[in-house]
C-alpha cells in the first residue's frame, strides 16, 4: 500500500493529513507543509517503499504531487503530468 500525504489548506493555515493513520499535522503556511509532508514521505519510503505527497491550492484544488522524488501537476481535468 502506498502511503500518501496530503497538504491543503486548513483552519487559517495548511495542514499535513497522514492518510494512513488520520493523523493532523498544522503549519502557519503552505510551505512549510509541503516541506514536512515530503521528509514524512521520504520516511515511509525508506521503510514501505512507497509514497506520494499530494498538494492542493489554497482553494482546495488538486494541483500536483509528488510520487517518490518525482513531482506531478495535475492538469484541471486531474490527470497527472509530469513537470
Amino acid at each position: 500500500m502506498r502511503n500518501v500525504f496530503v497538504v491543503s489548506p486548513f483552519g487559517g493555515g495548511w495542514c499535513v493529513k497522514v492518510a494512513a493513520t488520520g493523523e493532523v499535522l498544522t503549519f502557519e503556511t503552505g510551505g512549510q507543509a509541503e516541506r514536512r509532508a515530503r521528509a514524512l514521505a521520504a520516511e515511509a519510503r525508506a521503510a514501505f517503499g512507497e509514497a506520494e505527497v499530494w498538494i492542493h491550492d489554497a482553494a482546495g484544488r488538486l494541483v500536483g504531487r509528488w510520487v517518490d522524488d518525482r513531482y506531478e501537476i495535475v492538469a484541471p481535468g486531474g490527470e497527472a503530468v509530469a513537470a
